[in-house]
């Protein structure tokens, strides 16, 4: 990762905590990183996104250089780490705007609509199983008309 990247994100996170306060900054960018995660997750599961980039790995301290290569996997999508900033600035600058419990309303139904389509996105392709051998004797309910024979 480039480090004017994480200036200007430093700088941004900055600016949202002093307009929004610091519980701003930190949904900020606690919406930053749930929204990376589901634009991942949509390319490859939930599972395939926590699995992938060592989530369940990590271990603390967070500034161990182990930690900053699988972060510098998580940020190798440009689009995606835009994607997901701009979902954070969007929440902050729609808190600020109108009532806390009108966006948190709104943040649910998006955020559940996306987890939704997601699921959809990573289902698995369900064909139509077709059977090999032709029915013989036609329906279930008809009787066979051989005769059993015991050698």
């Amino acid at each position: 990762m480039q480090y004017w990247i994480a200036a200007f994100a430093a700088a941004l996170v900055v600016v949202i905590g002093y307009a929004a306060g610091p519980v701003g900054a930190i949904v900020a960018i606690v919406a930053f990183s749930v929204a990376l995660f589901l634009l991942w997750a949509y390319n490859l599961g939930f599972n395939g996104a926590w699995t992938g980039f060592g989530l369940d790995r990590f271990t603390a301290p967070f500034w161990k250089a182990e930690n900053w290569d699988r972060f510098g996997t998580i940020f190798a999508d440009r689009e995606k780490v835009v994607k997901a900033g701009t979902v954070a600035v969007v929440l902050i600058a729609l808190s600020l705007v109108l009532p806390a419990n009108q966006v948190a309303l709104a943040v649910a139904v998006v955020a559940a609509w996306y987890v939704f389509q997601v699921y959809r996105a990573n289902k698995p392709v369900v064909t139509k199983s077709t059977t090999l051998d032709p029915q013989v004797y036609g329906t279930t309910s008809e009787a066979r008309k051989e005769i059993s024979r015991i050698n």
